[in-house]
């Protein structure tokens, strides 16, 4: 009997692959038997039709799933991560969707000239932030307010603001006082 016939009659009464078989034959020096009761000692044999799938936990599972879980939230909060299970999508979307329901507001004289959704703004300084910056620092010095409304609290956004739209108005009564005293 060659070689090939060997691996394949192994093959199918130990239910193995040709290469597992090929392997246990050539360590048990071409002997079917041997490589039989080597196949059965590393486990690799399998009773035909004895597979069964199943996507039920057992006990067992369970209890693996529950401590990967408890060391998955313990090294979330070690590394200052959340330990919610957002994955980086999730996060990216509550951002995207924040953005479209708060809005910059900018007013002048107590009359409100523009309210566009932070998100319009953040592409604006995106691609013409040259653009930007001048309109932003011009608004400021033509008495412009800016503030944030929205779904969400965003008090410190608004206290920045405010501080910004202070600095230019002292740095305007500078310029100004400057200006008279020429």
């Amino acid at each position: 009997m060659d070689m090939f016939e060997k691996v394949d009659k192994l093959r199918e009464r130990a239910n193995v692959s040709y290469e597992e078989a090929k392997n246990a034959l050539d360590r048990a020096n071409g002997d079917i038997l041997d490589a039989m009761i080597i196949l059965e000692r590393e486990g690799k044999t399998r009773q035909q039709g004895s597979e069964s799938y199943s996507t039920a936990y057992t006990a067992e599972q369970q209890n693996a799933q529950a401590q990967y879980s408890a060391g998955y939230e313990q090294n979330a909060q070690r590394n200052n991560g959340p330990a919610d299970g957002r994955t980086f999508g999730d996060k990216v979307k509550a951002l995207f969707h924040k953005s479209t329901v708060n809005y910059v507001a900018i007013d002048r004289k107590g009359e409100r000239i523009m309210r566009i959704p932070i998100l319009a703004a953040i592409l604006i300084v995106l691609f013409a932030w040259y653009a930007a910056i001048i309109a932003v620092i011009v608004s400021l010095f033509l008495d412009c307010k800016y503030s944030f409304e929205g779904q969400d609290e965003m008090k410190a956004a608004n206290d920045v603001a405010g501080k910004a739209g202070n600095l230019a108005e002292q740095v305007k009564e500078k310029v100004v006082n400057e200006y008279n005293k020429l």
